[in-house]
């Protein structure tokens, strides 16, 4: 707490590691919200102190007025009422509009307490008379009001509802057409600015001339809030409830922000968006965001009729003469993309119906802590839209909750319009930061989106041409011509130098003919350029990205666009089924509306429908908006990224990324099916730092925290590179020199010494060496010298244990190596020792292995701890608790980067033993790896240049860098994506003060010093390395000895 204080204190950029368990979400509330009570404390005497010194300056400068100039009739009143500075007539404004709200929020505090009391006693009540009146349901706490859905023919399509307004880009506006006028008639823009610059003045000295509610909200400043950031809503949640324990949380005001999928409580838009999930039992369908999104926005737009507007989203009337030209709720009309939206303000004559339910909305968001699942249940309660509610509710709040991408994103975040200037941002979780920035910022789009996108505005500009203005006919052609650009070049990358492919029946490449008849398949080399490259050899560089990309943003024409082809789609399918005979839209996902002949017959070869099948697989998503994300990338500095066109898995998850830890390039997929690779054009984020420099620069202080933030290194090289002093040399490793605004702080664990104990294992049970590099790790004697060691290990630790393998296809190798019988059927013809090495570990504990699925993954965690659990605690199988026949407790066999190595707790007896085989370095012939290392080198390079000419003309000299530092940039970083995913793994275990735990790391690399001090600090300091196994058995059997005498005796195992 004392650290984080003074961190933010001093306006610094803090990095703070605290293991799970020792209270690292506690200690940053305690200390961010203290820091941030004291300094309203002392503003507020400030204040007191300013107004007493301009006060007393009044008083003097009235008496000097009055004895020298006595000519002056103006009134003494009068003149000390002109020396009211500007700056304290709107501090009191300020104030007073902040006691008023204070005071409407206590107000609900105290009915919303009377209101549960009086549930309490209702409660009581009915559960008394629930025995004698039958049939009795408590209120599900929903609106009761329920309207008929409006329900639309398919089958007629309304030509107006896709066609794209009026654009103009000159006036480079942002939701309003040409025709567009405001309540000063039909003025010029520089004209218009300068009385709404009048209007401003006006407004902050006698306030509005009419309005009401929420337009005298947006005059209001922001007040000095927190930002807490982290990667998922359940973190945030857990967040939530923590700060509901501290004495704070009566006192402060608090917002959860969120997406419209958590949010969202019209169940109209929720049901359009929803598909049935195969894979659940329950029957929950899959919420798909973007189509959500769509429905949202659409019933947004002016010339929408009101039955099919969302009931939740209060529309306000205007008078015939009402226009605007702001926003409101936080960048809504921006975010409609088109047309005229009807949120708007600035006319005299505007009433809102809807302010009133807003404000109430606030108001309850504000008496107490809600979670996103409360505000989303509390937008129901009040029929108000959560949604929109909780992103008007931010201006008066002092701590606000939201998911990473939400503030990381700079269009995301200027859309919600959060105010980072001076205020702190606290991200939790920080160790995936980078690669959150790399991946929020790197985009791929495949070739056969290309081709569809093109059929789609062909077939589009065909049927409206005759209806669209000069304008979006123009644009329309300029996107045509972009998209055909994209195309020709991937067509001419294709037909160039090629490689032999590793599984030529399982990949889209192209063929030639030997002279024997025979076909021969090839993969095209992959191709990195850089941006100004990339535009130059497609020939783009002559097109205005800028205004491409206003227009896509603007116009909504991506939304059209997907709407015309999803209704087109949907009116085929109900034609086929009706001539087949059949009732619905049963083969709906097969048709294809604009068929590609030139991509089919190219591309897929005997695969005749993979762009069809390409285009079921992005019709939840408008596939333009996808072309102007990319178009938006080949914005960033040349420097900054590099566009990369190869071959990839159609429909890989993770955007198409294969394995890395898999230096084959295989993923190892457990269903055995081939798949089909298509050409993919991705921009990839080389220097994170430049998107995440404004907030850093404008935010008062950042606070990176996390459990396992080593190797630091990394976040300080590649986040923070302008933030290094210059005159410090490269060869100090002092990084409060090096960097003198980071705040580095790096506590232990909570536990004793004597409940950790890591080893590494640098031999097996058979003997051979553990050094488990690709060039060896795939031998079977390493691989059975990997099991005997594990059957041994599995033998002396009890409950549960998780094993950890570098890869999927590595662990299916070992596992379907351990099943199969030593030659000879053992020595002596011993039916033990015949055994295989499965069927040992299997009598000792019962096996488990992490599955593809995340919905198997919680019913295998399940039977994993009911397994655990069924079994007395310390079970070894001694003779005094072996009553019981069978696997003592269970081993779980997972993957690094996988569903169990990040957000799953293995406490207590679900842990007590992690086993790391191997060091999990990324696949070095990924060409994204590859150009991210050369990147590194290349600015490691320039640092070193520039340090040299620096020291030569201040005439000091240079000391050659260490052998610690002739590792390469790129080497390190490579080196450092290894360790962060390691410790991320290893640190499943012991999670509270009363854990205990061995950690074993198989693989004699990990007793390097280099390599020890990457791991965290905690363990670290009491590892140990043994060069032979029989010293690991005798530790692992003192060690948990020690800990079930403990047990017995009753006292703390420890």
């Amino acid at each position: 707490m004392q650290q984080l204080f003074q961190c933010i204190d001093q306006r610094k950029i803090g990095i703070f590691e605290s293991p799970t368990g020792t209270g690292k979400s506690l200690s940053m509330i305690c200390g961010a919200v203290s820091w941030l009570m004291e300094h309203e404390r002392v503003e507020q005497e400030r204040a007191l102190e300013d107004q007493k010194t301009e006060k007393e300056a009044t008083t003097t400068t009235g008496s000097t007025n009055t004895a020298t100039n006595k000519k002056d009739d103006t009134p003494d009143w009068v003149q000390q009422h002109r020396a009211v500075s500007d700056a304290t007539f709107e501090r009191q404004e300020r104030d007073r509009k902040r006691q008023e709200l204070e005071e409407r929020v206590q107000r609900i505090r105290d009915k919303e307490e009377k209101m549960r009391e009086s549930m309490i006693r209702k409660q009581k009540r009915q559960a008394a008379a629930v025995h004698s009146i039958g049939g009795y349901r408590p209120q599900s706490g929903q609106p009761t009001k329920k309207k008929k859905d409006q329900d639309s023919d398919d089958d007629e399509l309304d030509d107006g509802t896709f066609l794209v307004d009026d654009y103009d880009s000159d006036d480079n506006q942002k939701g309003g057409s040409k025709g567009d006028s405001s309540e000063y008639g039909n003025v010029s823009k520089e004209v218009l600015e300068l009385l709404q610059s009048f209007d401003a003045k006006e407004a902050a000295h006698n306030g509005r001339r009419s309005g009401f509610g929420l337009d005298d909200e947006d005059q209001e400043p922001d007040v000095l809030k927190i930002y807490y950031c982290s990667r998922t809503h359940s973190q945030l949640s857990q967040f939530v409830d923590e700060l509901r324990k501290t004495s704070y949380g009566e006192h402060l005001h608090v917002v959860s922000l969120g997406s419209r999928k958590s949010l969202c409580i019209n169940d109209k838009f929720r049901k359009k968006a929803s598909t049935k999930n195969p894979h659940s039992a329950g029957g929950e369908p899959i919420i798909h965001v973007n189509k959500l999104n769509d429905a949202c926005l659409e019933a947004q737009k002016s010339g929408t009729p009101s039955e099919q507007r969302c009931e939740f989203l209060h529309t306000p009337s205007f008078s015939s003469s009402t226009s605007g030209s702001g926003s409101r709720m936080g960048g809504l009309e921006n975010e409609v993309g088109g047309g005229q939206a009807w949120w708007k303000k600035g006319s005299n004559s505007l009433e809102i119906s809807g302010d009133e339910k807003l404000l109430e909305f606030r108001d309850h968001t504000l008496a107490r802590i809600r979670d996103i699942e409360e505000l989303a249940q509390l937008g129901s309660e009040l029929e108000t839209c959560p949604y929109y509610g909780s992103r008007q509710t931010v201006r008066h709040c002092q701590l606000v909750t939201l998911p990473y991408n939400l503030l990381l994103h700079s269009s995301t975040r200027e859309s919600l319009r959060l105010v980072v200037k001076n205020n702190i941002l606290l991200l939790d979780e920080a160790h995936n930061l980078i690669n959150s920035l790399l991946q929020m910022h790197s985009v791929a789009i495949t070739l056969p989106r290309v081709v569809l996108a093109q059929d789609q505005l062909r077939v589009y500009l065909a049927r409206y041409e005759s209806r669209l203005s000069s304008a979006n006919e123009g644009y329309i052609r300029v996107l045509m011509r972009i998209l055909k650009c994209l195309e020709t070049f991937v067509e001419s990358w294709r037909a160039g130098p090629s490689t032999p492919s590793r599984g030529a029946t399982a990949t889209v490449t192209a063929t030639t003919t030997t002279s024997n008849g025979m076909k021969r398949h090839f993969k095209p080399a992959d191709r990195v350029m850089k941006v100004n490259e990339f535009l130059h050899a497609a020939k783009m560089d002559h097109i205005n990205l800028f205004k491409a990309h206003a227009y896509l943003e603007t116009s909504g024409v991506a939304r059209k666009l997907q709407g015309l082809h999803e209704s087109l789609q949907r009116r085929e399918a109900k034609k086929l089924a009706k001539a087949e005979g059949r009732v619905g839209n049963s083969t709906a996902g097969r048709v294809k509306i604009h068929p590609s002949s030139r991509f089919n017959s190219s591309a897929v070869g005997s695969q005749p429908t993979v762009g069809a099948q390409a285009s079921q697989k992005s019709t939840t998503s408008p596939i333009l908006l996808v072309v102007d994300a990319f178009l938006m990338s080949l914005l960033n500095a040349d420097n900054d990224g590099r566009v990369i066109v190869a071959m990839e898995d159609e429909g890989v998850d993770d955007g198409g990324h294969l394995d890395e830890r898999d230096s084959s390039g295989q993923t190892g997929s457990p269903t055995g099916r081939e798949k089909t690779q298509v050409p993919v054009l991705k921009f990839m984020l080389l220097n994170p730092a430049n998107v995440f420099k404004p907030l850093v620069e404008e935010a008062r202080s950042v606070v990176l925290a996390g459990g396992t933030m080593e190797p630091v290194s990394d976040l300080l090289s590649h986040l923070f590179p302008y933030l290094k002093d210059p005159s410090v040399s490269l060869t100090n490793s002092l990084t409060e020199l090096q960097y003198p605004r980071i705040h580095r702080f790096s506590c232990g664990h909570v536990i004793p010494k004597e409940n950790l104990m890591a080893i590494v294992l640098e031999k097996s049970a058979l003997g051979s060496t553990l050094e488990l590099n690709f060039a060896n790790r795939n031998q079977d004697q390493v691989i059975d010298g990997i099991g005997q060691s594990l059957a041994n290990l599995l033998n002396m630790i009890p409950d549960g244990v998780v094993v950890f393998f570098v890869s999927y296809s590595y662990m299916a190798q070992v596992l379907a190596r351990w099943q199969v019988k030593p030659p000879g059927g053992g020595v002596g013809g011993s039916a033990t020792v015949s055994k295989t090495i499965m069927e040992k570990i299997q009598a000792r504990k019962r096996v488990f292995v992490e599955p593809r699925e995340a919905t198997d993954a919680d019913r295998m965690l399940k039977e994993y701890q009911e397994c655990i659990e069924a079994r007395p605690e310390h079970d070894l199988g001694q003779p005094t608790t072996a009553s019981v026949v069978g696997p003592r407790g269970a081993v779980l066999f997972s993957v690094v980067g996988g569903k169990m190595s990040e957000g799953i707790n293995f406490s207590d007896r679900l842990g007590r033993g992690v086993i790391m085989v191997g060091m999990p370095f990324p696949n070095k012939g990924s060409p994204e790896l590859q150009e991210r290392m050369r990147y590194m080198d290349q600015v490691q390079q320039q640092e070193l240049l520039q340090s040299t000419s620096t020291s030569s003309s201040s005439q000091t000299p240079v000391r050659p860098p260490s052998s610690s530092m002739r590792m390469t940039a790129g080497s390190e970083y490579y080196e450092n994506l290894c360790m962060r995913a390691v410790n991320q793994s290893i640190g499943r275990a012991i999670r509270h003060q009363g854990d205990y735990a061995v950690i074993i790391l198989m693989d004699r690399r990990y007793g390097a010093p280099r390599i020890r001090k990457k791991l965290p600090g905690w363990i670290g300091s009491s590892l140990e390395a043994c060069e032979q196994f029989g010293p690991v058995m005798s530790k692992l059997s003192g060690f948990f000895r020690q800990k079930r005498t403990s047990a017995t005796s009753g006292a703390s195992p420890r």
